[in-house]
């Protein structure tokens, strides 16, 4: 899927090069975010069209509904492969305590806190949400180690 800016001078309207840093501020895009996404920017530019902004309100919607779908595709596949279980204790940041903490939550290796929901640890081991979101990546990245 490509995506055109358009550029109005003189009640001409024409294809543009880019968007402008301003269109992309009015959809709460940085630069870099549009150069990564694919999306063309010219930082030449300084002039704001409804169209354009439009064009980039759609574009990211129907971005983010295929990233969804391929988030979704990749749980199920993590979900349908074996994976071994690994003990909660084997994840860095892990120790006895808070071990202990999350088997009486009902998590009872690593596996089972990939899954889970930073609130539900925070809430569990007593802790912020920052800090059992890194539980889980970290949990992650031994799951990957541990299967292959």
């Amino acid at each position: 899927m490509t995506i055109q800016a358009v550029v109005k001078r003189k009640r001409r309207s024409r294809k543009g090069r880019g968007f402008s840093r301003e269109e992309l501020k009015e959809v709460g895009l940085i630069f870099r975010q549009a150069l990564r996404l694919g999306i063309p920017v010219d930082f030449r530019r300084s002039t704001k069209h409804k169209e354009n902004v439009e064009t980039l309100k759609t574009y990211a919607r129907e971005l983010k509904l295929a990233t969804l779908r391929t988030e979704d595709e990749e749980r199920k596949k993590e979900i349908t492969t074996p994976q071994a279980t690994i003990d909660l204790a084997e994840v860095k940041g892990i120790g006895p305590t808070i071990s202990t903490k999350l088997m009486e939550a009902g998590i009872k290796n690593a596996n089972e806190l990939t899954a889970s929901s930073p609130e539900k640890i925070a809430k569990a081991i007593g802790s912020s949400e920052k800090r059992a979101s890194k539980l889980i990546e970290e949990a992650h990245i031994l799951l990957k180690k541990k299967t292959k």
